[in-house]
């Protein structure tokens, strides 16, 4: 094998302008590849944290719900929140949640009470959505002490958080006191500590975070939640991993990300698709070269592999030249076309931004798609060198000296 891959060098420097032509290439391609799987995975994972990164990415609910919907006064131009009309909630759900302890996906578990009614102050009232929860769980799939704008991450006796879109449209700040109404006619005055920006214009208008126990007084319940609230590691197993709790628990409805935001994975699919019908038709474009400049050089180095056989190198030693040197120059292209591509992405995070000055979305290289890249590349090069190294193993070694 030494002889073979000392051969393989050897005609790689002997040709340097196909050598060269046939790197660059290799690492054109394979930097296009990098930098746009890099740019998709970014763009994809940024998504993913805009929509789903700080919300639930499995819930569990009683399936007895009907829908609902509430509004106090209609007129042109008024909010309406739809909500579910809870019939029958979890009872048991401190088992449930016992149970779900045993799965090592999840990183955070939220019993929660939801409710609708209203906010009211002076003249004004605003439809809300009651989020009854215990902040230490609660915190960990919504991030709320670091969206707190205003005020302080106080959820407890009679403190509420509040969206900021609300407390705009009824002139609230923290400190303030707000009476609210469940659709039931219960209602109560509450402490506003602390005003959150979810990031989305709906929940800033129509949130009101407050202690699960306080949410249990006003709706009347006894160790009972509407739903649970579920994260887990690896957001895009959140659908198998339901399909398996709904085996655990039959009675309970379970509903994945997958299925409530059916259009973003759509999306994130089509995304996926065309980059990998990209990168397809760029390594088929590097092969195609590679193939085509080892060709000529089989026809150029025809008197070298000649006196190579004559001298006792059987065809297949002497093929195997040609299948190595596709592999070594597929390897170098590779390695010198991934560090290419990291720096393009860089670039691309350095040059492109938004107003404020910020990166558009994080671009970080994955480990295990570089690997694979470098793997497809060093692999399409010992592909596209099989047609030259057969070609070279066929040649008449008589023929070769005398014409040569």
């Amino acid at each position: 094998m030494w002889f073979e891959i000392k051969m393989a060098f050897r005609f790689l420097i002997s040709g340097r302008t196909q050598t060269l032509l046939i790197l660059a290439g290799i690492t054109i391609g394979v930097a296009v590849q990098v930098f746009l799987g890099s740019l998709i995975s970014g763009l994809q994972a940024d998504l993913i944290q805009q929509t789903i990164g700080s919300s639930s990415h499995i819930t569990l609910r009683s399936e007895r719900e009907l829908p609902r919907q509430i509004s106090e006064t209609y007129s042109p131009g008024s909010r309406v929140i739809t909500f579910a009309d809870r019939q029958e909630g979890l009872k048991n759900y401190d088992l449930i949640r016992r149970e779900l302890e045993n799965y090592s996906e999840l990183t955070a578990i939220s019993p929660t009470i939801t409710g609708n009614g209203f906010a009211i102050r002076g003249g004004k009232s605003e439809s809300i959505v009651f989020r009854g929860i215990d902040f230490s769980e609660a915190d960990k799939i919504y991030n709320i002490s670091d969206r707190i704008t205003r005020g302080e991450a106080t959820v407890g006796g009679n403190d509420i958080l509040m969206g900021k879109n609300l407390a705009e449209e009824l002139n609230l700040a923290p400190g303030d006191t707000i009476q609210l109404r469940t659709a039931d006619d219960v209602q109560d005055r509450f402490r506003v500590s602390g005003l959150f920006d979810l990031g989305s214009q709906d929940l800033n208008e129509s949130w009101i975070f407050l202690a699960r126990s306080r949410a249990a007084s006003l709706f009347n319940l006894r160790n009972e939640v509407s739903n649970i609230e579920v994260q887990i590691e690896d957001v895009f197993a959140a659908e198998p991993l339901s399909e398996q709790l709904r085996q655990e628990f039959p009675e309970i409805e379970i509903e994945s990300w997958q299925q409530t935001n059916a259009d973003l994975l759509t999306a994130l699919e089509s995304q996926s698709t065309s980059s990998l019908v990209i990168q397809f038709f760029v390594i088929v474009a590097v092969t195609l070269g590679i193939a085509s400049v080892l060709a000529v050089s089989v026809v150029q180095k025809n008197k070298q592999i000649g006196i190579i056989k004559a001298i006792g190198a059987r065809p297949k030693r002497v093929g195997r030249i040609f299948l190595l040197q596709g592999g070594i120059i597929g390897a170098i292209g590779a390695v010198l076309g991934i560090l290419s591509g990291i720096g393009l992405s860089q670039l691309f995070v350095t040059l492109v931004r938004d107003a404020a000055g910020d990166p558009l979305f994080p671009i970080e290289a994955d480990p295990r798609f570089l690997a694979i890249s470098f793997i497809i590349a060093t692999i399409a090069g010992m592909l596209a060198a099989l047609v030259p190294a057969r070609n070279s193993a066929r040649l008449n070694t008589v023929e070769v000296i005398q014409n040569g």
